[in-house]
């Protein structure tokens, strides 16, 4: 049968090794044309030629879900089982990156913890662009390092699940794997080292911008000062002058009574006055009240002249 898996094939994490992929989707891989069409009969060597012609890769897509070439191509590889040099070639390949792309997954499904760690963390520093293809069908663009990623994080990708990993700091107590170093550390020891510079120079400057406005503050105190007592020397020359004594202690407790007594007169001049103004216009509203009423009654005794009457009596 052409769906068989090789009998030179190995149980990988147990099991054979196309039971990776789920019943489902295996199925369905095995109904589609590409399938059919492509993959009959292939070997390790044409599944290279196959892999120059994929333009993008992804899972299942549609409402019948239908495999793409990419994982068509995955299942292949689990079925004829290839050597680990030729994975290695996939994998070192820097012209077809989406030879790259499934020799990862092949990879990152059959090899153990420590050779997934080993082989696939290096292809962190390949950026070229992937065009991954979602369950809508439609393509999205992704970067090589976000694939290599997600493989190495995710639980299922690519709708195949993947098989467990182990955890790298446990592997590095272990001292299985060595400490992982990114070529991106010595840009970031640079830029540390630059925002590091930059901060003790600005250290270095503040105290010399506070010093200098210290020294321009007491200037001008003691300008100040000097005036001040430029001021006083003046005046007291003027008192010597004139015969006056200095103001002491006594001269100040007179000056303070004679102005609360000031202040006390007038507050009374002040109420008086009030006092005054008020009574005036009392006496002008009642005044001429009773104007008005002498031209009342002289208005109404003319007209009682006119008409023969007697005058009103005041």
């Amino acid at each position: 049968m052409a769906n068989r898996t090789e009998k030179t094939a190995k149980t990988v994490k147990g099991t054979n090794p196309q039971f990776l992929v789920e019943k489902i989707i295996r199925q369905r891989i095995y109904d589609s044309m590409y399938w059919k069409e492509h993959c009959f009969a292939l070997t390790a060597e044409l599944v290279v030629d196959k892999g120059m012609d994929l333009r993008y890769i992804g899972g299942v897509y549609a409402g019948n879900i239908k495999p793409t070439p990419f994982l068509c191509l995955a299942l292949k590889m689990l079925q004829i089982q290839p050597e680990k040099d030729i994975v290695l070639e996939f994998i070192q390949q820097e012209e077809f990156k989406y030879i790259r792309a499934l020799g990862a997954m092949y990879l990152r499904l059959t090899f153990d913890s420590t050779e997934i760690y080993k082989y696939l963390e290096p292809l962190y520093n390949d950026f070229r662009k992937l065009r991954y293809m979602n369950k809508m069908g439609r393509f999205e663009a992704i970067y090589m390092d976000d694939f290599i990623d997600n493989l190495l994080r995710e639980d299922r990708y690519c709708d195949i699940q993947l098989p467990r990993l182990q955890r790298r700091w446990a592997l590095e107590e272990v001292e299985v794997l060595p400490a992982y170093k990114s070529l991106l550390d010595g840009d970031l020891v640079a830029m540390s080292d630059s925002d590091d510079e930059e901060e003790e120079d600005s250290k270095k400057e503040k105290p010399r911008l506070t010093s200098r406005r210290r020294s321009r503050s007491r200037d001008r105190e003691r300008e100040v000062g000097d005036r001040r007592e430029v001021r006083e020397r003046e005046k007291m020359r003027e008192r010597r002058e004139r015969g006056e004594d200095e103001p002491g202690p006594s001269n100040r407790d007179d000056r303070r009574r004679e102005r609360d007594r000031s202040r006390d007169r007038d507050r009374r001049d002040r109420k008086d006055d009030d006092r005054r103004d008020r009574k005036k216009e009392s006496s002008s509203r009642r005044g001429g009240a009773d104007n008005d009423e002498e031209r009342e009654i002289a208005e109404a005794n003319a007209l009682r002249a006119k008409l023969g009457m007697a005058p009103l009596e005041r």
